[in-house]
Protein backbone atom coordinates (compact mmCIF):
# COMPACT_ATOMS: atom_id res chain seq x y z
CA UNK A 1 0.00 0.00 0.00
CA UNK A 2 1.36 3.42 -0.89
CA UNK A 3 0.59 6.45 1.40
CA UNK A 4 1.47 9.95 0.28
CA UNK A 5 1.86 12.52 2.75
CA UNK A 6 2.05 16.49 2.12
CA UNK A 7 3.75 18.15 4.97
CA UNK A 8 3.98 21.65 4.79
CA UNK A 9 6.38 24.08 7.71
CA UNK A 10 5.63 27.56 7.94
CA UNK A 11 7.45 29.83 9.97
CA UNK A 12 5.64 32.43 12.35
CA UNK A 13 5.85 36.02 11.01
CA UNK A 14 8.17 38.44 12.92
CA UNK A 15 6.96 41.03 14.42
CA UNK A 16 6.33 44.12 12.65
CA UNK A 17 9.27 46.34 14.21
CA UNK A 18 12.03 43.16 13.28
CA UNK A 19 10.77 43.15 9.29
CA UNK A 20 10.82 46.62 9.20
CA UNK A 21 12.97 48.63 11.45
CA UNK A 22 13.26 51.36 10.05
CA UNK A 23 10.42 51.54 7.55
CA UNK A 24 9.37 55.60 7.75
CA UNK A 25 11.56 58.08 5.79
CA UNK A 26 13.77 60.68 6.77
CA UNK A 27 11.18 63.00 7.17
CA UNK A 28 9.31 60.77 9.62
CA UNK A 29 6.81 60.18 7.04
CA UNK A 30 5.11 56.96 7.39
CA UNK A 31 3.22 57.41 4.01
CA UNK A 32 5.21 54.07 2.32
CA UNK A 33 3.63 51.76 5.01
CA UNK A 34 0.17 51.53 3.40
CA UNK A 35 1.65 51.33 0.12
CA UNK A 36 3.74 48.77 0.64
CA UNK A 37 1.42 46.38 1.18
CA UNK A 38 -0.57 47.12 -1.49
CA UNK A 39 -1.14 44.63 -4.44
CA UNK A 40 -1.09 44.74 -8.13
CA UNK A 41 -4.85 46.12 -8.44
CA UNK A 42 -4.59 48.91 -6.02
CA UNK A 43 -5.62 46.96 -3.05
CA UNK A 44 -4.36 47.09 0.62
CA UNK A 45 -4.10 44.76 3.75
CA UNK A 46 -3.30 46.05 7.20
CA UNK A 47 -0.32 44.59 9.00
CA UNK A 48 -2.50 42.73 11.36
CA UNK A 49 -4.73 40.90 8.86
CA UNK A 50 -1.01 39.67 7.51
CA UNK A 51 -0.48 38.50 10.88
CA UNK A 52 -3.89 36.83 11.14
CA UNK A 53 -3.29 34.88 7.63
CA UNK A 54 0.06 33.91 8.96
CA UNK A 55 -1.42 32.34 12.22
CA UNK A 56 -4.30 31.00 9.97
CA UNK A 57 -1.90 28.93 7.55
CA UNK A 58 0.33 28.04 10.72
CA UNK A 59 -2.45 26.82 12.70
CA UNK A 60 -3.60 24.85 9.34
CA UNK A 61 -0.46 23.17 8.84
CA UNK A 62 -0.30 22.27 12.35
CA UNK A 63 -3.99 20.92 12.23
CA UNK A 64 -3.10 18.76 9.68
CA UNK A 65 0.10 17.29 11.22
CA UNK A 66 -1.54 16.78 14.48
CA UNK A 67 -4.32 14.48 12.47
CA UNK A 68 -0.93 11.94 11.84
CA UNK A 69 -0.44 9.65 14.54
CA UNK A 70 2.96 9.17 16.46
CA UNK A 71 4.42 6.10 14.46
CA UNK A 72 3.87 8.42 10.79
CA UNK A 73 5.16 11.16 12.32
CA UNK A 74 8.28 9.56 13.58
CA UNK A 75 8.33 7.96 10.13
CA UNK A 76 7.97 11.64 8.72
CA UNK A 77 10.68 13.53 11.10
CA UNK A 78 13.09 10.34 11.13
CA UNK A 79 13.62 11.52 6.60
CA UNK A 80 14.40 15.16 7.97
CA UNK A 81 18.32 15.19 7.65
CA UNK A 82 19.00 19.07 9.48
CA UNK A 83 18.42 18.99 12.59
CA UNK A 84 18.21 22.66 12.99
CA UNK A 85 14.94 22.25 11.47
CA UNK A 86 13.55 19.70 13.89
CA UNK A 87 14.75 22.42 16.56
CA UNK A 88 13.76 25.41 15.08
CA UNK A 89 10.77 25.19 12.89
CA UNK A 90 9.06 21.63 13.69
CA UNK A 91 7.91 23.22 16.54
CA UNK A 92 5.71 26.04 15.33
CA UNK A 93 3.67 23.31 12.82
CA UNK A 94 3.26 20.55 15.41
CA UNK A 95 1.77 20.55 18.74
CA UNK A 96 2.95 17.37 19.93
CA UNK A 97 6.64 17.84 19.03
CA UNK A 98 7.83 18.17 22.19
CA UNK A 99 7.06 15.14 23.49
CA UNK A 100 8.24 13.03 19.91
CA UNK A 101 11.30 14.84 20.25
CA UNK A 102 12.73 12.53 22.50
CA UNK A 103 12.66 9.64 20.85
CA UNK A 104 15.41 8.90 18.93
CA UNK A 105 13.10 8.21 16.22
CA UNK A 106 12.78 11.51 15.16
CA UNK A 107 16.79 12.47 14.56
CA UNK A 108 17.22 9.39 12.59
CA UNK A 109 18.94 11.30 9.79
CA UNK A 110 19.78 14.31 11.26
CA UNK A 111 23.61 15.20 11.40
CA UNK A 112 25.45 17.98 12.67
CA UNK A 113 29.24 18.97 11.56
CA UNK A 114 31.22 20.76 14.02
CA UNK A 115 33.21 23.60 12.33
CA UNK A 116 36.04 25.60 14.16
CA UNK A 117 36.46 29.40 14.61
CA UNK A 118 38.83 30.72 11.37
CA UNK A 119 40.51 33.23 13.96
CA UNK A 120 44.69 32.83 14.33
CA UNK A 121 45.98 33.98 17.64
CA UNK A 122 48.55 35.33 15.83
CA UNK A 123 49.04 38.67 16.45
CA UNK A 124 47.44 39.31 12.87
CA UNK A 125 45.26 42.32 13.41
CA UNK A 126 43.55 40.88 10.03
CA UNK A 127 42.25 37.95 11.76
CA UNK A 128 38.30 37.80 12.98
CA UNK A 129 36.37 35.67 14.58
CA UNK A 130 34.29 33.69 12.45
CA UNK A 131 31.62 30.67 12.30
CA UNK A 132 30.77 31.49 15.68
CA UNK A 133 26.50 31.11 14.99
CA UNK A 134 27.65 27.58 13.34
CA UNK A 135 29.64 26.67 16.83
CA UNK A 136 26.55 27.66 19.03
CA UNK A 137 23.89 25.92 16.69
CA UNK A 138 26.33 22.33 16.74
CA UNK A 139 26.35 22.73 20.60
CA UNK A 140 22.09 23.31 20.28
CA UNK A 141 22.16 20.15 18.40
CA UNK A 142 23.89 18.11 20.74
CA UNK A 143 22.33 18.76 24.32
CA UNK A 144 18.83 18.59 22.92
CA UNK A 145 19.27 15.65 20.38
CA UNK A 146 18.59 11.88 21.69
CA UNK A 147 20.39 10.41 18.82
CA UNK A 148 21.87 11.25 15.54
CA UNK A 149 23.00 9.65 12.42
CA UNK A 150 26.34 11.72 11.93
CA UNK A 151 28.49 13.66 14.49
CA UNK A 152 31.55 14.88 12.12
CA UNK A 153 34.39 17.54 12.87
CA UNK A 154 35.47 19.37 10.18
CA UNK A 155 37.51 22.91 10.04
CA UNK A 156 38.36 24.75 6.98
CA UNK A 157 41.39 24.55 4.84
CA UNK A 158 44.26 26.83 6.39
CA UNK A 159 42.19 27.05 9.70
CA UNK A 160 43.41 26.16 13.01
CA UNK A 161 40.60 23.80 13.27
CA UNK A 162 38.32 22.87 16.14
CA UNK A 163 39.07 24.31 19.62
CA UNK A 164 40.57 27.36 18.05
CA UNK A 165 39.31 30.19 20.27
CA UNK A 166 38.41 30.77 23.55
CA UNK A 167 34.58 30.38 22.95
CA UNK A 168 35.00 27.87 20.65
CA UNK A 169 36.69 25.69 23.09
CA UNK A 170 34.39 26.46 25.78
CA UNK A 171 31.12 26.13 24.08
CA UNK A 172 31.72 22.64 22.33
CA UNK A 173 33.64 21.32 25.40
CA UNK A 174 30.55 21.89 27.46
CA UNK A 175 28.69 20.11 24.59
CA UNK A 176 30.67 17.41 24.05
CA UNK A 177 30.77 16.21 27.86
CA UNK A 178 26.94 17.33 28.38
CA UNK A 179 25.79 15.79 25.32
CA UNK A 180 23.78 11.88 25.59
CA UNK A 181 22.93 11.84 21.75
CA UNK A 182 23.19 8.37 20.53
CA UNK A 183 25.47 8.70 17.78
CA UNK A 184 25.24 6.15 14.86
CA UNK A 185 28.61 7.22 12.56
CA UNK A 186 31.30 9.66 13.90
CA UNK A 187 33.80 11.20 11.78
CA UNK A 188 36.61 12.82 13.51
CA UNK A 189 39.25 15.81 11.95
CA UNK A 190 40.90 14.22 8.60
CA UNK A 191 44.27 15.17 7.77
CA UNK A 192 44.49 16.98 4.28
CA UNK A 193 47.48 17.51 1.98
CA UNK A 194 48.15 21.22 1.14
CA UNK A 195 49.98 22.46 -1.87
CA UNK A 196 53.19 24.01 -0.93
CA UNK A 197 55.73 26.08 -2.69
CA UNK A 198 56.94 24.69 -5.93
CA UNK A 199 53.40 22.56 -6.52
CA UNK A 200 55.28 19.97 -3.48
CA UNK A 201 52.39 19.11 -0.88
CA UNK A 202 52.56 19.33 2.80
CA UNK A 203 50.17 17.56 5.47
CA UNK A 204 48.15 19.58 7.27
CA UNK A 205 46.27 18.17 10.29
CA UNK A 206 44.01 20.03 12.64
CA UNK A 207 44.78 16.91 15.59
CA UNK A 208 48.41 18.25 15.84
CA UNK A 209 47.90 21.50 18.09
CA UNK A 210 45.38 19.58 19.60
CA UNK A 211 46.26 19.47 23.94
CA UNK A 212 46.17 15.99 25.12
CA UNK A 213 43.17 16.93 27.28
CA UNK A 214 41.44 18.42 23.85
CA UNK A 215 42.06 14.63 22.05
CA UNK A 216 40.76 12.94 25.49
CA UNK A 217 37.70 14.87 25.47
CA UNK A 218 37.11 13.54 21.81
CA UNK A 219 37.83 9.77 22.65
CA UNK A 220 35.58 10.54 25.64
CA UNK A 221 32.71 11.28 23.37
CA UNK A 222 33.56 7.49 21.28
CA UNK A 223 33.28 5.83 24.60
CA UNK A 224 30.00 7.13 25.19
CA UNK A 225 28.68 5.84 21.67
CA UNK A 226 30.50 2.81 21.93
CA UNK A 227 27.57 0.44 21.76
CA UNK A 228 25.69 3.28 19.34
CA UNK A 229 28.39 3.64 16.56
CA UNK A 230 28.23 1.76 13.02
CA UNK A 231 30.34 4.34 11.24
CA UNK A 232 34.30 5.12 12.38
CA UNK A 233 36.44 7.55 10.85
CA UNK A 234 39.31 7.95 12.61
CA UNK A 235 41.85 10.08 10.77
CA UNK A 236 44.97 10.53 13.43
CA UNK A 237 42.78 10.07 16.26
CA UNK A 238 45.90 7.08 17.26
CA UNK A 239 47.57 10.33 18.56
CA UNK A 240 45.45 10.33 21.70
CA UNK A 241 46.38 7.34 22.53
CA UNK A 242 45.06 4.59 25.15
CA UNK A 243 41.61 6.60 25.71
CA UNK A 244 40.90 6.14 22.20
CA UNK A 245 42.04 2.27 21.90
CA UNK A 246 40.09 1.74 24.85
CA UNK A 247 37.11 2.80 23.50
CA UNK A 248 38.03 1.60 20.15
CA UNK A 249 37.67 -2.33 21.07
CA UNK A 250 34.54 -1.82 22.88
CA UNK A 251 32.56 -0.70 19.85
CA UNK A 252 30.71 -3.93 19.63
CA UNK A 253 28.27 -2.52 16.91
CA UNK A 254 30.90 -1.28 14.44
CA UNK A 255 30.47 -2.24 11.34
CA UNK A 256 33.11 0.13 8.92
CA UNK A 257 36.34 1.79 10.17
CA UNK A 258 38.60 4.40 8.46
CA UNK A 259 41.92 4.39 10.17
CA UNK A 260 44.79 6.77 9.29
CA UNK A 261 47.86 5.69 11.13
CA UNK A 262 50.11 8.94 11.74
CA UNK A 263 53.98 8.91 12.41
CA UNK A 264 54.70 6.08 14.08
CA UNK A 265 56.77 8.24 16.64
CA UNK A 266 53.71 9.17 18.53
CA UNK A 267 52.69 5.42 18.47
CA UNK A 268 55.74 3.76 19.38
CA UNK A 269 54.77 2.80 22.97
CA UNK A 270 51.51 0.36 21.67
CA UNK A 271 50.54 -1.69 24.89
CA UNK A 272 47.97 -4.07 23.46
CA UNK A 273 44.91 -2.34 24.56
CA UNK A 274 43.35 -4.36 21.53
CA UNK A 275 44.12 -7.56 22.39
CA UNK A 276 42.08 -9.72 23.10
CA UNK A 277 39.33 -7.55 21.69
CA UNK A 278 36.76 -8.65 19.14
CA UNK A 279 34.60 -6.41 16.85
CA UNK A 280 32.26 -8.77 15.59
CA UNK A 281 30.05 -6.71 13.25
CA UNK A 282 32.85 -5.10 11.04
CA UNK A 283 32.01 -5.52 7.42
CA UNK A 284 34.85 -2.55 5.85
CA UNK A 285 38.24 -1.70 6.81
CA UNK A 286 39.96 1.21 5.44
CA UNK A 287 44.01 1.48 6.37
CA UNK A 288 45.84 4.59 5.32
CA UNK A 289 48.76 6.48 5.27
CA UNK A 290 51.37 8.78 4.68
CA UNK A 291 54.17 7.54 6.57
CA UNK A 292 56.58 4.62 6.58
CA UNK A 293 53.99 2.33 9.04
CA UNK A 294 57.09 0.35 10.27
CA UNK A 295 56.45 0.80 13.75
CA UNK A 296 53.06 -0.67 13.81
CA UNK A 297 53.37 -4.21 13.29
CA UNK A 298 52.24 -5.41 16.90
CA UNK A 299 49.37 -2.77 16.35
CA UNK A 300 48.45 -4.26 13.30
CA UNK A 301 48.44 -7.92 14.32
CA UNK A 302 45.60 -6.94 17.53
CA UNK A 303 43.99 -4.65 15.22
CA UNK A 304 43.36 -7.30 12.31
CA UNK A 305 42.84 -10.16 15.05
CA UNK A 306 39.82 -7.92 16.17
CA UNK A 307 37.96 -7.81 12.75
CA UNK A 308 39.44 -11.19 11.10
CA UNK A 309 36.40 -13.16 11.22
CA UNK A 310 33.86 -10.86 10.15
CA UNK A 311 35.52 -8.44 7.67
CA UNK A 312 34.47 -8.13 4.47
CA UNK A 313 36.17 -5.35 2.62
CA UNK A 314 39.75 -4.24 2.93
CA UNK A 315 41.22 -1.12 1.43
CA UNK A 316 44.78 -0.23 1.61
CA UNK A 317 45.84 3.60 0.99
CA UNK A 318 49.45 4.93 0.23
CA UNK A 319 51.77 3.27 2.31
CA UNK A 320 49.35 0.84 3.81
CA UNK A 321 48.85 -0.28 0.04
CA UNK A 322 52.84 -2.24 -0.19
CA UNK A 323 53.84 -1.92 4.12
CA UNK A 324 54.84 -6.02 4.76
CA UNK A 325 53.42 -5.71 8.41
CA UNK A 326 49.80 -4.72 6.70
CA UNK A 327 50.17 -6.95 3.97
CA UNK A 328 51.37 -10.16 5.97
CA UNK A 329 47.88 -10.12 7.80
CA UNK A 330 45.54 -10.27 5.45
CA UNK A 331 45.90 -14.09 5.08
CA UNK A 332 44.15 -14.22 8.72
CA UNK A 333 40.97 -12.44 7.28
CA UNK A 334 39.10 -16.07 5.75
CA UNK A 335 35.91 -14.34 5.12
CA UNK A 336 37.59 -11.53 2.70
CA UNK A 337 35.19 -10.95 -0.10
CA UNK A 338 37.20 -7.52 -1.74
CA UNK A 339 40.45 -6.13 -1.02
CA UNK A 340 42.73 -3.09 -2.72
CA UNK A 341 46.63 -3.55 -1.72
CA UNK A 342 49.74 -3.01 -3.61
CA UNK A 343 50.59 -5.75 -6.57
CA UNK A 344 52.45 -7.19 -3.17
CA UNK A 345 49.15 -8.24 -1.33
CA UNK A 346 48.82 -11.12 -4.43
CA UNK A 347 50.59 -13.51 -2.10
CA UNK A 348 48.17 -13.26 0.37
CA UNK A 349 44.98 -13.91 -2.19
CA UNK A 350 46.17 -17.80 -1.59
CA UNK A 351 44.27 -18.40 1.54
CA UNK A 352 40.85 -16.21 0.79
CA UNK A 353 39.18 -18.31 -0.93
CA UNK A 354 36.18 -16.12 -0.97
CA UNK A 355 37.72 -13.66 -2.57
CA UNK A 356 35.60 -12.10 -5.69
CA UNK A 357 36.84 -8.62 -6.41
CA UNK A 358 40.48 -7.83 -6.19
CA UNK A 359 42.44 -4.39 -6.98
CA UNK A 360 46.43 -4.66 -7.45
CA UNK A 361 48.62 -1.42 -7.16
CA UNK A 362 51.19 -1.00 -9.65
CA UNK A 363 53.53 1.75 -8.54
CA UNK A 364 55.85 3.08 -11.08
CA UNK A 365 57.78 5.06 -9.21
CA UNK A 366 59.42 2.52 -7.12
CA UNK A 367 62.92 1.04 -8.09
CA UNK A 368 61.93 -2.18 -6.68
CA UNK A 369 59.10 -2.75 -8.97
CA UNK A 370 60.87 -5.78 -11.18
CA UNK A 371 61.58 -7.14 -7.72
CA UNK A 372 58.40 -7.10 -6.16
CA UNK A 373 56.68 -7.91 -9.56
CA UNK A 374 58.62 -11.18 -9.98
CA UNK A 375 58.41 -11.94 -6.12
CA UNK A 376 54.24 -11.87 -6.79
CA UNK A 377 54.57 -14.40 -9.56
CA UNK A 378 56.24 -16.79 -7.81
CA UNK A 379 53.81 -16.79 -4.79
CA UNK A 380 50.60 -16.79 -7.50
CA UNK A 381 52.09 -19.30 -9.46
CA UNK A 382 52.33 -21.23 -5.63
CA UNK A 383 48.80 -20.92 -5.20
CA UNK A 384 45.37 -22.72 -6.45
CA UNK A 385 42.54 -21.05 -8.60
CA UNK A 386 41.00 -18.30 -7.35
CA UNK A 387 37.59 -20.14 -8.14
CA UNK A 388 35.30 -17.25 -6.65
CA UNK A 389 37.06 -14.29 -7.90
CA UNK A 390 35.10 -12.34 -10.55
CA UNK A 391 36.12 -9.17 -10.78
CA UNK A 392 39.49 -7.60 -11.17
CA UNK A 393 40.93 -3.88 -11.31
CA UNK A 394 44.80 -3.23 -12.54
CA UNK A 395 45.87 0.76 -10.96
CA UNK A 396 48.85 1.14 -13.41
CA UNK A 397 49.63 4.71 -11.51
CA UNK A 398 50.99 7.72 -12.65
CA UNK A 399 54.25 7.94 -14.10
CA UNK A 400 54.70 11.86 -14.83
CA UNK A 401 58.40 11.92 -16.12
CA UNK A 402 57.22 9.65 -19.06
CA UNK A 403 59.64 7.39 -19.18
CA UNK A 404 59.11 3.95 -20.29
CA UNK A 405 59.60 0.99 -17.83
CA UNK A 406 62.86 -0.99 -19.15
CA UNK A 407 62.88 -4.25 -21.08
CA UNK A 408 63.24 -6.27 -17.78
CA UNK A 409 61.09 -4.39 -16.19
CA UNK A 410 57.92 -5.18 -18.49
CA UNK A 411 58.38 -8.81 -19.11
CA UNK A 412 58.35 -9.23 -15.08
CA UNK A 413 54.70 -7.95 -15.46
CA UNK A 414 53.69 -9.51 -18.48
CA UNK A 415 54.83 -12.82 -16.39
CA UNK A 416 52.70 -11.81 -14.06
CA UNK A 417 49.95 -11.65 -15.85
CA UNK A 418 49.59 -14.60 -17.83
CA UNK A 419 50.40 -16.45 -14.11
CA UNK A 420 47.61 -14.15 -13.01
CA UNK A 421 45.05 -15.06 -15.85
CA UNK A 422 45.44 -18.74 -15.19
CA UNK A 423 44.25 -18.15 -11.94
CA UNK A 424 41.44 -16.06 -12.02
CA UNK A 425 39.80 -18.25 -15.28
CA UNK A 426 36.51 -16.82 -13.58
CA UNK A 427 36.81 -13.01 -13.99
CA UNK A 428 34.07 -11.90 -15.57
CA UNK A 429 34.53 -7.61 -14.84
CA UNK A 430 38.03 -6.40 -15.67
CA UNK A 431 39.64 -2.55 -15.23
CA UNK A 432 42.59 -1.28 -15.85
CA UNK A 433 43.66 2.36 -15.14
CA UNK A 434 46.46 4.89 -15.16
CA UNK A 435 49.78 4.47 -17.14
CA UNK A 436 49.51 0.74 -17.24
CA UNK A 437 47.81 0.90 -20.62
CA UNK A 438 50.51 3.28 -22.05
CA UNK A 439 53.15 1.33 -21.51
CA UNK A 440 52.21 -2.11 -22.22
CA UNK A 441 49.61 -1.97 -25.16
CA UNK A 442 52.30 -1.86 -27.66
CA UNK A 443 53.84 -4.68 -26.85
CA UNK A 444 50.52 -6.44 -26.81
CA UNK A 445 50.75 -7.84 -23.15
CA UNK A 446 47.45 -6.28 -22.08
CA UNK A 447 45.57 -7.46 -25.01
CA UNK A 448 46.97 -10.82 -24.57
CA UNK A 449 46.20 -11.09 -21.21
CA UNK A 450 42.25 -10.16 -21.90
CA UNK A 451 42.68 -12.73 -24.14
CA UNK A 452 43.51 -15.16 -21.86
CA UNK A 453 40.74 -14.76 -19.49
CA UNK A 454 37.67 -17.11 -20.82
CA UNK A 455 34.50 -15.97 -19.30
CA UNK A 456 35.57 -12.18 -19.60
CA UNK A 457 32.42 -10.03 -20.03
CA UNK A 458 32.57 -6.68 -18.96
CA UNK A 459 36.39 -4.67 -19.92
CA UNK A 460 36.65 -1.20 -18.34
CA UNK A 461 40.00 0.32 -20.20
CA UNK A 462 41.32 3.69 -18.48
CA UNK A 463 42.85 4.71 -21.53
CA UNK A 464 44.36 3.25 -24.65
CA UNK A 465 45.48 4.41 -28.45
CA UNK A 466 43.38 3.97 -30.60
CA UNK A 467 45.13 2.08 -33.00
CA UNK A 468 44.91 -0.75 -30.39
CA UNK A 469 40.97 -1.43 -31.40
CA UNK A 470 41.75 -4.09 -34.42
CA UNK A 471 42.92 -6.22 -31.47
CA UNK A 472 40.47 -5.44 -29.12
CA UNK A 473 37.86 -6.82 -31.91
CA UNK A 474 39.20 -10.11 -31.30
CA UNK A 475 38.46 -10.54 -27.78
CA UNK A 476 36.01 -13.47 -27.61
CA UNK A 477 33.34 -12.79 -25.20
CA UNK A 478 32.88 -9.47 -24.63
CA UNK A 479 29.51 -8.07 -24.07
CA UNK A 480 30.40 -4.52 -22.68
CA UNK A 481 33.67 -2.20 -23.18
CA UNK A 482 34.10 1.84 -21.45
CA UNK A 483 37.15 3.97 -21.66
CA UNK A 484 39.09 6.40 -23.68
CA UNK A 485 40.25 6.38 -26.49
CA UNK A 486 42.94 8.53 -27.13
CA UNK A 487 44.54 9.97 -30.20
CA UNK A 488 47.01 12.87 -30.81
CA UNK A 489 46.57 16.19 -33.24
CA UNK A 490 45.45 15.19 -36.30
CA UNK A 491 44.45 11.68 -36.02
CA UNK A 492 40.99 12.57 -34.90
CA UNK A 493 39.07 11.40 -38.51
CA UNK A 494 41.54 8.17 -38.07
CA UNK A 495 40.66 7.75 -34.61
CA UNK A 496 36.87 8.11 -35.49
CA UNK A 497 36.81 5.67 -38.47
CA UNK A 498 38.80 2.89 -36.34
CA UNK A 499 36.10 3.42 -33.45
CA UNK A 500 33.27 2.93 -35.81
CA UNK A 501 34.91 -0.38 -37.80
CA UNK A 502 35.16 -1.56 -34.24
CA UNK A 503 31.43 -0.77 -33.70
CA UNK A 504 30.83 -2.86 -37.19
CA UNK A 505 32.99 -5.70 -36.05
CA UNK A 506 31.45 -6.29 -32.96
CA UNK A 507 27.52 -5.09 -32.79
CA UNK A 508 26.51 -7.19 -29.99
CA UNK A 509 29.17 -5.41 -27.68
CA UNK A 510 27.72 -2.10 -25.64
CA UNK A 511 30.29 0.27 -26.49
CA UNK A 512 31.00 3.43 -24.40
CA UNK A 513 34.23 4.50 -25.67
CA UNK A 514 34.36 8.02 -26.28
CA UNK A 515 37.19 9.81 -27.88
CA UNK A 516 40.04 12.22 -26.11
CA UNK A 517 42.92 13.97 -28.07
CA UNK A 518 46.13 12.96 -25.43
CA UNK A 519 49.59 14.95 -25.99
CA UNK A 520 51.17 11.43 -25.55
Amino acid sequence: MRLALEVSFSMAAPEDNDVFPNLEGDDGNDDDWESYYSSEDGSSSSSDEVAEEDMSLQTSCSTRMDAFPDELLLEVLGRIDDPLTLLDVVPLVCKRWHRLSRDPGAWNSATVSIVGCSYFDDGDIGDEHENHDKILNAARVLLHAPALRRVSFGWYTNSPGPFSCPYDEETMTSALLRSRAEVREIEFPQPEILEGSGGLGYPDDPLEDMSPEDLSLLADFLWRNRSHVRYLKLGHMLRAGTPLLCALGQCENLEELHLMLPVPDYFRRYLGQLGGRRLPKLRRLTLDSWYNVDGYRAFLEDLVGCVAQSVRHIHCEESCESSEDVLSQLSRCVELRSLHCGMEGVASVRTLTKLRSLTLVIHYSDKDQQRVLSAAERALRACGELQALQELRLDGGYDYRRNKWSAEHGQALATLLATLATKATNVRHLSTSGMLNRQLCWSGTMLGFFKALPRLESLHIGRFRFDCLPDLAEVAGLKRVSGQVTYQKGEADFCRATLEQFKRARPEVDCQLTEHESLY
